[in-house]
């Protein structure tokens, strides 16, 4: 055969998809004519479609060396480098093909999918409107399109990119799979699904069909399934660092945090400056205890992409947990007024640790739940015969020795079962406490569902005709608001957990008192509220187990003699206002002390540098380990005066303080976290711990901690009420929240909507 008939038989070979065959044909021309463009072209752009970009970038090479001006050359090495990962080289070869060959669509998509791919998503959408403006209409400039708008969470605008790209391209996969996972977050979900099936049946090797398929079942809270998703787009596409970073958030998921970690290794080995890979890691430092490590993954990860969802916030939050307050309020007033201005910059947990209005958190709460949950398809209607029995299940990942659960059990044990019948359904923690096996036994029906997806629980609790869903975990650490947002019952009660609302109708009630949801403060709740008669915090429960053996100073390793100033609070509680009150506490009581829980190495060792910046000896702070158990309750026996926390007091810690006997003095906060302690106190007869301002509060402080007799009649005070006032009447407590109970359901049988209600005692104190 003739050179020309080789050609044509290779062009042959080539167009008809057999390529091995095409790159012989190529390579042996090539032998006779080594320098012909036309042939390096075509023998690079078959190894480009053999996915074997580092051969085919030679090719391209070879072609520019014989040709500088060849314009194809740079768009082919252009897609070659895109593949390679080399996208910094990629745009500039991009960009030199479009100079040279203006009308070329093949140009045009490698610069849109290399500013892609270089994180510049705003740069790469205002190329392909150039282009499309000088008429270069294309399917896959659609799609780049939609990629865009994918990284700037632009979902109404994906859907429409990829419309345009498919009625051009009825087949274009990635297309589908992109509206697929648009319409997903777009609350369309019947849609989504219809869009990923075309995606896979289209293309069911695609990595990026399954990829997207992936971001859907994360999305929906079905991370095992996530993982199985990913599993097949990395098997087809090893080299897919998007696809590693949803496996590692899905890992994070499940508590996997040191494989999410190493996925994000690996993302970032292929992709060094993929911002989500940082954040991403970063949130499986912070699961796995590694604080350290997780600050400095945020922090670039914010260099890279300032506009992270949630990021900012978890970079505060860390910042105040090992209290590295340098810079710290300018920090927080970005965090804030981004809030404002309706970005999801942190999680509602973190903005209500936070000097933040009742307005900002309801703002926090309902992108945050706008953003993380689907529409609901359908509603639970169960009904109950005239004096039956109303089914009320608890929700939470916290039913075993939690704060949560060591709360709730009494309560759980005071309900009265000739009028209600009690479920709960548990998600999380050790089942083998005795807190957990005292709230089973407590429960009607105790459902284990931490292996539940969404949809599970609820058709369970809807298949059981569960009255009133309450949601004891809110916005806190393994929360199933998705179970809420789908609508478990028809009444739906946010209690006890997240200290907040939940920016949502979808929830109807939060249990509140006059103090920590004042009537003023109505406006700022999504929830109707119920007005406790007393605090709204159900107390430790009086069974659980006391230390009987009084505990000396010595055991805890405090000095024989001097004021014990304490606050076990969780140390992102801790701000610089309520420290620098301690610290002059200290300075003014001589031979005082502070004791502190124990949160690591960093945080003491930052806690003492600030306490030698206020001049006082860093040595004058002890901090608590950890103990088993219930132990620590002898602690409280010790101190002399527990200093609360601004602007999320303690709340299950100050009700086992008073409990104990032990004084807490508070300042009422501006919001509900901030509030509790006056709540507690008030419930208790004593208003005059509670300080309107932080003036106020070290002045009560120093009062009882200069005066002995003063704080002895305090502590005697503390002990009468304790045994007399409502605070610790958890059947009393029990009765009121029926009554609250029973309210909600009155209405909703009436066909009324739901209502504040103010409960009204009906009797005193329980026998």
């Amino acid at each position: 055969m003739t050179p020309d008939d080789l050609f044509q038989k290779a062009i042959e070979h080539h167009q008809t998809g057999r390529l091995n065959e095409a790159a012989a044909l190529y390579d042996a021309l090539l032998v006779q004519s080594p320098s012909h463009t036309e042939l390096l072209q075509f023998r690079g752009v078959v190894d480009v479609q053999r996915n074997r970009f580092e051969p085919a970038l030679q090719w391209f090479t070879r072609a520019l060396a014989a040709n500088p001006d060849l314009g194809v050359a740079y768009i082919n090495r252009a897609a070659a480098l895109i593949g390679l990962g080399r996208f910094d080289e990629a745009l500039k070869d991009a960009e030199r093909g479009v100079v040279l060959a203006p009308q070329s669509i093949a140009a045009a998509n490698n610069k849109v999918s290399a500013l892609n791919k270089l994180g510049r998503p705003a740069d790469a959408l205002a190329a392909a409107e150039l282009a499309l403006a000088h008429g270069l209409e294309d399917a896959n400039l659609h799609g780049h399109r939609a990629e865009s708008f994918l990284a700037q969470r632009k979902y109404a605008e994906i859907v429409s990119a990829c419309d345009r790209a498919i009625a051009l391209n009825p087949d274009m996969a990635q297309a589908h799979s992109h509206r697929g996972h648009a319409l997903t977050r777009l609350e369309r979900p019947a849609e989504a699904a219809a869009s990923f099936q075309r995606a896979l049946a289209l293309q069911p090797d695609s990595a990026v069909g399954h990829y997207s398929q992936a971001l859907a079942l994360q999305y929906n809270r079905n991370p095992v399934e996530a993982i199985a998703a990913c599993d097949r787009a990395l098997a087809l596409q090893p080299a897919f660092p998007e696809a590693l970073v949803i496996r590692a958030a899905a890992l994070n998921a499940l508590d996997r945090h040191e494989e999410a970690a190493a996925d994000c290794d690996a993302a970032l080995a292929l992709r060094p400056d993929f911002a989500d890979a940082f954040s991403v890691r970063g949130l499986a430092f912070k699961g796995a205890k590694q604080p350290e490590r997780a600050l400095a993954d945020f922090e670039i990860a914010l260099d890279l992409d300032p506009d992270l969802e949630h990021i900012p916030g978890q970079k505060v939050y860390l910042r105040l947990q090992m209290h590295e307050w340098e810079g710290l309020t300018e920090e927080i007033e970005a965090v804030l007024g981004a809030i404002d201005a309706g970005k999801c910059a942190a999680q509602p947990l973190v903005v209500n640790t936070l000097p933040s209005s009742p307005a900002q958190q309801r703002q926090a709460a309902y992108q945050v739940f706008l953003a993380e949950n689907p529409a609901p398809r359908g509603k639970a209607q169960p009904s109950r015969s005239l004096g039956g029995k109303l089914r009320v299940a608890y929700f939470s990942s916290d039913l075993h020795e939690h704060p949560v659960g060591q709360l709730l059990v009494g309560l759980l044990e005071a309900h009265d079962r000739s009028k209600f019948e009690i479920v709960a359904f548990g998600f999380g923690g050790d089942p083998n406490n005795v807190t957990r096996r005292r709230i089973e036994r407590a429960c009607d029906r105790f459902i284990e569902a931490r292996h539940m997806s969404g949809p599970e629980m609820v058709a369970l609790a809807r298949g059981m005709n569960v009255h009133i869903a309450v949601d004891l975990n809110g916005f806190t650490a393994n929360n199933r608001t998705d179970v809420f947002a789908e609508g478990a019952a028809p009444i739906q009660v946010n209690y006890l957990g997240f200290s907040g609302t939940m920016g949502t109708e979808r929830i109807h009630y939060i249990i509140g008192d006059e103090v920590v949801t004042p009537a003023e403060h109505f406006p700022f709740f999504s929830e109707r509220i119920v007005t406790m008669p007393h605090s709204y915090l159900v107390t430790n429960d009086i069974k659980r187990h006391i230390p009987s053996r009084m505990s000396t100073r010595q055991d805890f390793g405090l000095p024989d003699a001097g004021f014990v100033f304490c606050s076990f609070n969780a140390s992102y509680k801790i701000t610089p206002e309520a420290f620098d009150i301690w610290m002059r506490l200290l300075r003014k009581v001589d031979g005082s002390i502070l004791w502190l829980l124990d949160h690591g190495p960093t945080a003491a060792r930052n806690l003492r540098y600030e306490a030698r910046e206020r001049g006082v000896d860093p040595q004058r702070l002890f901090f608590a380990p950890r103990t088993p158990g219930l132990e620590y309750l002898a602690r409280y026996r010790l101190a002399d005066l527990f200093l609360d926390t601004f602007n999320y007091n303690a709340h299950a810690t100050a009700s086992e303080a008073l409990m104990m006997g032990l004084p807490v003095v508070t300042r009422i906060g501006r919001a509900f976290a901030g509030r509790v302690g006056a709540s507690l106190l008030t419930a208790l007869g004593l208003p005059e711990l509670i300080a309107g301002d932080s003036a106020a509060y070290e002045g009560i402080a120093l009062r009882l901690a200069q005066a002995p007799e003063g704080l002895k009649a305090m502590r005697e005070k503390l002990a009468r009420n304790a045994a007399t006032y409502p605070l610790f009447d958890t059947r009393r407590y029990a009765r009121n929240i029926e009554t609250a109970y029973r309210e909600m359901w009155r209405r909703h049988e009436q066909g009324l909507a739901p209502d504040h209600i103010n409960v009204v005692e009906q009797g005193g104190p329980s026998t």
